[in-house]
């Protein structure tokens, strides 16, 4: 009976997980539509999204807890409530970056409705990509998703570069005033650290899959 209850105890925790991600989700796609329509307004949805998502993580990683000293659990099982604590976790700070975007768009205020680069809404599109495929790398336990998010992941750091690389250089030439060229470059920040947190999820998924963590794999394999 108790380890019935303890696999249904599981299943509960991962359905609290996989709300805690649609609510992410539901933060990325609004701030993605605050970046292309340049509504302010949409601030009020992004804050309040992030405040359930606070409260989420917080109940997951004390019911994580609880299973942890109430049932001592080994192997897989231990596996599964590590990885899901630190996956939430990683949840929580996506919405973090959100606001993040909503700062930089209202530190431009004046300049709206700016054309943004191109890049930008690539990275955008990336980042989505990755975070829907981390997230169901975790509940499908797919360790091919995790990593196909991880090498989509080099993709938005390289868009990063670029961005840094083309505002910098239009600044030198005075082609763009300073506050738009920095603006695009802390966006283009912020969703590198999200397509970072998205990467981490889907190492976390990897690590409760194949119980290795593919950092290691990674440079180990590289060191050959």
């Amino acid at each position: 009976m108790t380890e019935r209850t303890f696999d249904l105890e599981l299943n509960e925790l991962k359905e609290k997980v996989a709300y805690l991600a649609g609510i992410t989700r539901r933060v990325l796609d609004t701030s993605s539509q605050l970046l292309t329509e340049q509504d302010l307004s949409l601030r009020t949805e992004i804050v309040r999204l992030e405040k359930e998502s606070d409260l989420l993580e917080n109940g997951i990683q004390d019911k994580a807890s609880t299973l942890m000293a109430r049932y001592q659990p080994v192997a897989v099982d231990l596996r599964f409530l590590l990885a899901s604590m630190n996956i939430a976790h990683e949840l929580e700070r996506i919405p973090d970056q959100c606001l993040n975007l909503v700062q930089r768009l209202e530190e431009v205020r004046a300049f709206l409705p700016v054309k943004l680069p191109a890049e930008l809404y690539e990275m955008v599109s990336r980042v989505k990509e990755m975070l829907t495929l981390a997230i169901e790398a975790y509940l499908q336990k797919e360790d091919r998703l995790a990593s196909q998010t991880i090498g989509l992941d080099v993709f938005v750091d390289d868009l990063k570069t670029l961005v840094m690389n083309k505002y910098l250089d239009r600044v030198n030439k005075k082609e763009i005033d300073l506050p738009l060229a920095v603006f695009f470059i802390l966006l283009s920040r912020h969703l590198e650290k999200i397509g970072d947190l998205a990467k981490n999820i889907a190492e976390e998924a990897y690590y409760l899959v194949r119980g290795e963590f593919i950092k290691h794999l990674l440079t180990s394999g590289s060191s050959h």
